[in-house]
């Protein structure tokens, strides 16, 4: 006899939703701490990428959120064409480019940080845990959008905003840190794979430097 699971997944969906919300509220309240407590940034980070491993750990869902050896050369691809194509709409969002005097130190710090750092507290948590939640509950292309609302909405909570020199607080800036998350998120549908979103934002974050953007060496002197 064929059993009717329709309720089981509706409840599992809205759980899904419920725990996405309580996530996504905790992650922002400790971003906009950590513009008054120092110690509350590595806390962010911390959550950023703890959380889904833990949960991969304790739940064994590492595949739903895109921690796979599958479709690697896929993952690989759409990486760095998601890393060009944010690359070039940073670029043309900056009000000034221009090769800082220190380029070879940036990149020796740079680097090693938005590869193993900055790009997977961010992606781990929005495109491996959150997005597969709002999708679940959302269906893809609302889930997708939602995640990239919440992705949006968190870069005025963390820290830095201030002190980039991206214009985030201007229409434009808005505009293009939608279609930067808008892509990264797309990118983690096509391939399932996390690989992906962690090396295209990397990537970008990684190109900022060459044009004098996303000092990590200003933000540890500020």
């Amino acid at each position: 006899m064929l059993t009717d699971n329709r309720p089981d997944a509706g409840r599992k969906a809205r759980r899904h939703l419920i725990e996405a919300l309580i996530g996504f509220t905790g992650f922002c309240a400790i971003s906009f701490m950590s513009r008054s407590v120092p110690l509350a940034i590595p806390l962010m980070v911390l959550c950023g990428v703890a959380l889904p491993l833990a949960w991969g750990w304790m739940t064994g869902g590492w595949e739903s959120m895109g921690f796979t050896r599958k479709n690697m050369a896929s993952a690989v691809c759409w990486g760095l064409a998601a890393g060009v194509a944010t690359s070039l709409l940073g670029f043309v969002s900056l009000p000034v480019r221009s090769l800082p005097p220190n380029l070879g130190l940036e990149l020796a710090v740079g680097i090693p940080l938005w590869l193993l750092l900055a790009s997977p507290f961010q992606e781990f948590f929005f495109r491996g845990w959150l997005q597969p939640r709002f999708e679940s509950r959302l269906g893809k292309g609302l889930g997708l959008l939602a995640t990239t609302a919440g992705f949006t909405a968190w870069h005025y909570c963390w820290p830095l905003a201030a002190q980039s020199t991206f214009p985030l607080y201007t229409l434009y800036g808005l505009a293009a840190t939608f279609v930067a998350g808008l892509t990264y998120g797309y990118s983690f549908q096509r391939t399932g794979s996390i690989v992906t979103p962690w090396l295209a934002h990397a990537f970008s974050g990684i190109a900022f430097l060459f044009v004098g953007a996303g000092s990590f060496l200003e933000a540890g002197m500020s």
